[in-house]
């Protein structure tokens, strides 16, 4: 045999690195040692933030954190379809009643800070926990009335505190949340959460980024969807703000439907115009070809006479493209008005922004230096 050849592998036992080794991964495992430690703490959040910070390396989150905000939100892990998973096991226990949609309404906040330092502490844990919220809205109908109204609140708070985004509340468009009315019901109670956090400003600019500011029509029934079934309702439930925003959207649609319909009105006549040139040339071309076996002189003043017709077509259509030319520049000026009016009443929001912040920070350097004192 020779030195260089490899030896077969056949009946050789391969050894594995320990580090190498990955242990199965088992939901209900882990969800057996977190009821566990819940148990130790009881219904102390401070206790259970701690513990949670100090279980992080041994109950390993970034495999496990899917299950850890099922948990946490709904106090069990969810299976497909929303209903929670049960143990075959009866003797185990399968869902808790320390979680977001079973704790009482004054629980909400400190439970948002349990959230808020697990995810500042383990920055991996920022996407799953969003995912996993917009999995929680998706499965809604599995939840009763009172743990919507939880989880509508703890989602105000968490988008007015901007610990995830609002792209988590595109679950609420699926049809079987709108026709029920449950989606409606549910951002009701999320923006009055929210607009205690942020107000409107910080409802808006989050809309806006997550590119739903012209969506929250379709949060109603279908039945329900019009300009003034959408006021009226929000202005009934006390969320005239949310009234307002819609009804800002729906006057910048307008303008900008206005501006674009005058143009495509404007290449209409132009259009035309084209048309009428086209068929003035080729009328005269067909007059020159006719009169030159038949008529002579005579024919060829008539071909003339065609041509200034034609010519007389072209200065209409140029006229006419001159018209439209200026009706559109008129609409684009009058849109600009109003866009400089919206840029205006934001300057003037963000120079007040400004001085609230500049309040802010002349009071903390107050707080500062009387620390220092003492």
């Amino acid at each position: 045999m020779n030195s260089n050849d490899e030896p077969p592998l056949t009946g050789q036992k391969l050894k594995t690195r320990k580090r190498d080794e990955r242990e199965k991964y088992d939901s209900t495992a882990f969800r057996d040692v977190f009821f566990q430690g819940f148990l130790e703490c009881g219904t102390d959040l401070e206790k259970i933030t701690k513990w949670l910070d100090g279980s992080a390396n041994k109950l390993d989150y970034r495999r496990y954190a899917e299950p850890l905000f099922d948990i946490l939100f709904a106090g069990g892990i969810l299976a497909p379809g929303g209903r929670i998973l049960h143990d075959d096991d009866d003797s185990k226990v399968s869902r808790t009643d320390m979680c977001v949609a079973k704790v009482g309404q004054d629980q909400l906040k400190p439970f948002y800070q349990v959230f808020c330092k697990l995810i500042r502490q383990y920055k991996y844990l920022e996407k799953p926990f969003g995912d996993s919220l917009k999995k929680i809205l998706q499965f809604l109908e599995g939840f009763t009335f009172n743990e919507v109204v939880n989880l509508a609140m703890i989602t105000g708070i968490v988008l007015g505190n901007g610990l995830t985004t609002p792209s988590c509340l595109t679950s609420l468009f699926e049809d079987n949340l709108v026709k029920s009315g449950i989606s409606l019901e549910f951002v009701t109670i999320m923006f009055r959460a929210w607009l205690k956090e942020s107000g409107i400003d910080g409802i808006s600019s989050g809309l806006k980024k997550a590119q739903l500011d012209n969506r929250l029509m379709e949060f109603m029934p279908i039945t329900k969807q019009s300009p003034e079934s959408f006021d009226k309702y929000y202005r009934v439930n006390g969320l005239s703000e949310i009234a307002d925003l819609q009804a800002e959207v729906e006057e910048l649609v307008q303008s900008t439907s206005a501006v674009i319909e005058p143009q495509t009105q404007a290449q209409e006549p132009e259009s035309s115009a084209t048309e009428a040139f086209s068929e003035g040339t080729t009328a005269t071309q067909e007059a020159q070809e006719f009169s030159k076996p038949l008529l002579g002189d005579v024919a060829a003043t008539a071909a003339s006479a065609a041509t200034a017709t034609a010519a007389t077509a072209t200065a209409a259509a140029v006229t006419a493209t001159a018209a439209a030319a200026t009706a559109t520049a008129r609409n684009q000026v009058e849109a600009l008005n109003r866009r400089m009016l919206q840029a205006s009443r934001m300057m003037s929001l963000a120079s007040r922004i400004m001085s609230l912040a500049s309040r802010m920070m002349s009071l903390a350097s107050r707080m500062m230096s009387a620390t220092s004192r003492e």
